[in-house]
């Protein structure tokens, strides 16, 4: 046994394991950092996809209440869709052909999130052959309700306009 009175100066016992121990501090700050860098991202793109949902609500709700006075109205609004996200507008994720079944539906893709929503309105393209896809930037759409006799129902139309021209 040592003696008690050992000066730290020579007391080298806690310097052998003074190695191990900063390989297992940096370690574990790298986990953390990994961790808190996960979180930011994940926070980024739940903010842009509440932003987008915020925007699409827009849209949204002008339908459904044109979709329930029937056909004719026309409506033009101006959205601004964050980056990194894409909404989709009378269609579900993975199912691109059940277009007109799948119409009352709408999706926020932010990266490989998917946000599935329903609509009391059924939405189409211009051509009414299939859902609307609407990328990040803004947009100035224009919403029209039309009733079509080969399914029964009244769609809302929507289109992006440029210079008074469907783009």
């Amino acid at each position: 046994m040592k003696p008690f009175r050992m000066s730290l100066l020579t007391d080298e016992t806690a310097a052998d394991a003074l190695p191990m121990r900063f390989t297992v501090a940096a370690i574990l700050i790298a986990i953390i950092g990994i961790l808190i860098a996960s979180s930011v991202l994940d926070l980024m793109s739940t903010a842009r996809t509440h932003e987008a949902q915020t925007e699409i609500s827009k849209v949204v709700s002008n339908a459904e209440q044109m979709s329930v006075r029937g056909a004719g109205s026309v409506v033009t609004l101006d959205i601004d869709i964050p980056n990194d996200v894409t909404v989709v507008l009378g269609a579900l994720p993975e199912d691109g052909d059940a277009w007109p079944r799948d119409a009352g539906n709408y999706y926020i893709r932010s990266g490989s999130e998917r946000r599935v929503y329903e609509s009391e309105a059924a939405f189409s393209n211009f051509e009414m052959d299939g859902a609307v896809e609407l990328s990040e930037g803004p947009h100035r759409l224009t919403l029209e309700s039309v009733y079509n006799s080969d399914h029964g129902r009244v769609f809302v139309l929507v289109y992006e306009t440029k210079d008074g021209g469907v783009v």
